[in-house]
């Protein structure tokens, strides 16, 4: 009975995210050149943005501030979310191969800190993981997430304005793209 239940819940989900997709489809315009539209409006500034804290899997609070200046790639996710795991593994790629070129990515976890730091174990990130059950979904909603739905990625240039907002599993090689122009 309990797997039974599992399977609706987890067969919800995936109706819920693929309808979220569906509505947030942009035509076939590349990622590079999305912009931020009203309905995509970000409810905070880059200073507010930057002022942000979320624990790390050890509970130290790590201030999104810290990366300022940077171009700074925000993932919204969670262990439970498959199409987040499908993903993370090309963000921590991209985070290896651009580092030096002053990108820096950022995990923001809407799970638990155990469930974070469990995780991590298993496949470890080159980037931070942070964890806010309660925080991360509204977070993320501030930065123009409409739905609520993960994962969700939010692009920031060097000065702080938001180059890319994209609901769903990210392009490497668009992701790529808009990195490297951002970079230089």
């Amino acid at each position: 009975m309990f797997k039974r239940g599992i399977a609706v819940v987890t067969t919800i989900l995936l109706v819920l995210a693929g309808a979220a997709l569906l509505l947030d489809r942009k035509s076939d315009t590349p990622i590079s050149s999305v912009q931020t539209t009203s309905e995509t409006a970000i409810d905070a500034s880059a200073g507010v943005i930057y002022a942000t804290s979320f624990p790390d899997a050890d509970g130290r609070e790590q201030s999104l501030g810290q990366w300022q200046q940077k171009v700074l790639v925000i993932n919204f996710w969670a262990t439970w979310c498959a199409p987040c795991q499908e993903e993370m593994p090309v963000l921590s790629k991209l985070q290896r191969e651009l580092a030096g070129k002053g990108i820096q990515f950022v995990g923001i976890a809407a799970d638990s800190a155990l469930n974070v730091a469990n995780f991590s174990k298993i496949a470890p990130m080159s980037y931070p993981l942070l964890a806010d059950e309660a925080r991360a979904i509204d977070f993320s909603k501030r930065l123009g997430n409409r739905l609520g739905l993960l994962p969700y990625t939010l692009v920031l240039d060097r000065n702080g304005a938001v180059a890319l907002t994209k609901l769903g599993v990210v392009s490497e090689q668009e992701l790529r793209n808009l990195l490297v122009k951002l970079s230089k």
